[in-house]
Parts: C-alpha cells; sequence; structure tokens
C-alpha cells in the first residue's frame, strides 16, 4: 500500500488498541522525558508508540551515521497504536560528544526550518491490531545538517513541541581521522577468561590538532548500547600523528553471552523458539520455550544480531505494514526468586531499556519468572539482564553468563573540539567485530 501525503488531522479511533490495552495493562513501553537534566538520548514517550528503528538507508541493522560528501540517508520508521493519524512534527538538536545540546542556534547547524511535519504514513493492512506506520527520511528537501557531530531526532504532535512522543540519537561524520583495531582476551589478569579488550589507535595527520590529549575525545560502545559506553581515554602512546589506546583495564567490557532469539515471521507455524501459537480474540498469543538460566555453562556458539530484530511477516508483500502485534510470553526457570533486584528482557525489542513494560515477575506455582511483551512480527534477539533495587546499572551477565569468544559489534567514535571551537566535530568512526577481521 503506498504511503499517503497528509492533508489534515483525522478524528483518532482507538478501537482495538483500546481493548489490548484494557486486557493487558502494563504492557507498553512507556517512559517520561528527564526534562532537560541529564543528557538528551532516545526514548518512547507514548504508550502506543512501537517498533520505533532507525539506520541507515539501505541497511536495517545498520548505526545511524551520515557522512558528509555522500548522498547517504536515514530512515525513521515507528507505528502508533491507533486506527486513525496524528499530525507528527520533528526537529533537531545540535549535541556535543556527551549528548547535551551545544551552544550553536538552529541556522548554524540546519539549514531549513525548526519544525517539519512527518508526512509519510500509511495505515496496517489485515492485522488484528490496527495501527499507522510512519516514516521519515533524513536529509530531505526541508532539512539538510550542516555541521558533523551529534544530533537529537524529536518527533512531537502538532504544537506541542516540548512533549516529545520519541527521540532518536544519530550522527554526522567528518571522515578526517583514521581508526585502526582489534578485540582481544583481557591483558588484565582480573578480567581474564570472561572480558574483551578493545585496542584501537586514531591516526588525526589529515587534520591540525594541536593539543590532541585534551581535544580528541573517544567514546567506545558494545552493540550499540549508550548505558553502558566508555569514555575520556587517554591515549597510551603518541607517534606520528597517532593516538594509540593499548590500555590495560579501561577499554574492556565483559564478553557476555550470545542473544537468544525466535522467530514469528510466520504466526501459523511455530517458528525457531516458539512452543505455541494461538488465537485468543482479540490476538494471538504466542509462548516461548521456557529458558533456563546460563550463568557456569560453556559457551555455545549461536547465529544472533547481537541483540536486534527484523520486522517481517513471510506471508506479506509489505512488513512494515502487514506484520500483525502479537503478544508474546517470556519465562525463565529458576529454583527461586532473586531477592535484591529486578529481571528483565532485554534487547532491541525493549528499546534497549528497562521499563514496567518489560519486567518479569515471579511465578510461585511454576518456580519461574515470566512476561508478557507485545511486539510487531519478525525475528527478535533478547537477553535477561539484572538491576539491583536502587541501581540503574545493567547486568546482562548474572544471567547469562559471560565468555570472552563471545561475538560482539563495538563501535569506535572519534570527536574533535579545538580551543577555539565551539562544538565538538565528530571526525571518526569505525565499527569493529569480535570475531571477524
Amino acid at each position: 500500500m503506498p504511503y499517503k501525503k497528509k492533508k489534515s488531522f483525522q478524528k483518532l479511533n482507538i478501537g482495538i488498541f483500546l481493548t489490548v490495552l484494557l486486557s493487558f495493562p502494563g504492557t507498553f513501553l512507556f517512559a517520561f522525558p528527564d526534562g532537560g537534566s541529564k543528557p538528551l538520548t532516545n526514548g518512547i514517550y507514548r504508550e502506543n508508540i512501537r517498533t520505533v528503528q532507525f539506520f541507515r538507508k539501505g541497511w536495517e541493522f545498520s548505526q545511524p551515521v551520515l557522512e558528509f560528501g555522500t548522498d547517504q540517508q536515514l530512515i525513521l520508521k515507528f507505528d502508533e497504536l491507533s486506527e486513525g493519524t496524528s499530525n507528527f512534527y520533528y526537529t533537531i538538536t545540535h549535541c556535543d560528544s556527551e549528548w547535551y545540546p551545544s551552544r550553536l542556534v538552529l541556522q548554524e547547524y540546519i539549514e531549513g526550518f525548526m519544525e517539519n511535519p512527518v508526512n509519510d504514513y500509511a495505515a496496517s493492512v489485515n492485522t488484528t491490531v490496527k495501527y499507522t506506520n510512519y516514516q521519515l527520511v533524513l536529509p530531505n528537501e526541508q532539512v539538510h545538517m550542516l555541521l558533523s557531530g551529534n544530533y537529537l531526532l524529536s518527533v512531537f504532535e502538532e504544537g506541542n513541541r516540548d512533549v516529545p512522543v520519541l527521540t532518536r540519537r544519530f550522527y554526522v561524520l567528518e571522515p578526517l581521522a583514521g581508526i585502526g583495531g582489534e578485540v582481544k582476551k583481557s591483558t588484565f589478569e582480573g578480567y581474564r577468561g570472561r572480558d574483551q579488550e578493545i585496542n584501537f589507535s586514531v591516526d588525526y595527520s589529515h587534520i591540525g590538532i594541536t593539543d590532541p590529549i585534551t581535544e580528541v575525545k573517544v567514546v567506545l560502545m558494545q552493540n550499540s548500547r549508550s548505558d553502558n559506553c566508555l569514555r575520556n581515554f587517554k591515549p597510551s602512546l603518541m607517534r606520528n600523528n597517532q593516538l594509540v589506546y593499548d590500555l590495560v583495564g579501561a577499554n574492556v567490557f565483559p564478553g557476555g553471552n550470545e542473544f537468544r532469539n525466535f522467530d514469528t515471521k510466520d504466526i501459523r507455524i511455530n517458528g525457531l523458539g516458539v512452543l505455541k501459537t494461538e488465537y485468543v480474540d482479540p490476538n494471538y498469543q504466542v509462548t516461548l520455550r521456557a529458558d533456563q538460566m546460563r550463568r557456569g555453562n560453556d559457551y555455545l556458539t549461536e547465529n544472533d544480531m547481537n541483540g536486534r530484530y527484523l520486522v517481517k511477516n513471510n506471508r506479506a508483500n509489505d512488513p512494515d505494514l502487514e506484520s500483525d502485534y502479537i503478544f508474546v510470553h517470556f519465562s525463565l526457570q529458576m529454583a527461586e526468586p532473586l531477592a535484591g533486584g529486578n529481571i528483565y528482557v532485554f534487547g532491541g525489542l525493549s528499546d534497549w531499556q528497562c521499563l514496567p513494560a518489560n519486567k518479569m515477575t515471579w511465578n510461585f506455582d511454576l518456580k519461574r519468572y515470566e512476561a508478557s511483551i507485545l511486539i510487531k512480527q519478525g525475528f527478535y534477539d533478547y537477553q535477561y539482564v539484572y538491576i539491583p533495587i536502587g541501581d540503574s546499572r545493567i547486568d546482562n551477565t548474572l544471567l547469562e553468563g559471560s565468555h570472552v569468544e563471545t561475538e560482539n559489534d563495538y563501535q569506535l567514535f572519534v570527536y574533535y573540539h579545538g580551543f577555539s571551537s565551539r562544538y565538538d566535530r565528530l571526525i571518526g568512526y569505525q565499527s569493529i567485530n569480535s570475531v571477524k577481521r
């Protein structure tokens, strides 16, 4: 079905969405903006906004990085669970390397208007849960980014710019710095056997940098997660316009474990990881096979997507519009509940966050943790993570274990802020895989 050009606001008919919400309370991801006191981040701030995807056009699993001097574009996709449409607009904010708004004014980093409509949308087709799929391409005829660095895309309803429905980070790159690196077993004695060390170098010979020690900043991420990224590195060596980061302990991540996964691309059969599929009016219910805790087990090679997901309906031509929303039931068998913290289903399917919607509850009769999450049809990765009460750090090793052999993607971002600069330039980006060379 072709996407439409929005002409006017249509009355919202929440129909089936209200039935779903009232029948299964607490199953929708919902978070509130932090009011600007913290770094700007990815978020979903309305209950009926689902399946937010943001990637470089041509590769759904790519990091949202645009390179100057190319025809690259970014694609934003998201669903609104409703039978009508909303008048959504978007705005773009330039940020520093730590994701606080930069001191630049809009006209310095954007060519175009402050607010622009999200004009491309279409209604779902033959689905039990009705939704509208919205899409946005950046840059476009209305907006071009003029500077490199970090950016935040905010989507909001018309006339309500201070209350976003979703936010997404993205990057504009000046490819001036060369980056080389490798992932190996940690050389630090205390980490041996479970952690991965990322050694890398930055070649800045193509850009004049007066004081690279203070003017260059590096951010290191594992599998595109922002909650546990590493920063504030100091090079171990400088030579021939090159910064070498061969550090002991500072550039180390737990290897973790391969992600678990399940397949709901065809709900008429039980796909990978699925125990049973049934239709219970008004929704499809998918029960996954019961999982076991993997900590202490030997490492096993598994094919995964490092926490990401693919929206897909094998019996449809357009997965964006014809993939249904289904309730997926997770269970984690344990001898007894864990005291002092909470367990969550985690990954791209939870927007890489731990919220009430993906929190698990203990079933005393069956001796297992359980969660039911409304998810769009496709192929999904997931893990079980733990957060101690009173803490915000996400532990993906307590239940899953950690192995140095685990395949992970690492993202390196290099920023430059000269003595007279007014913003952080992104001059280097590189993705490094722990297995592939």
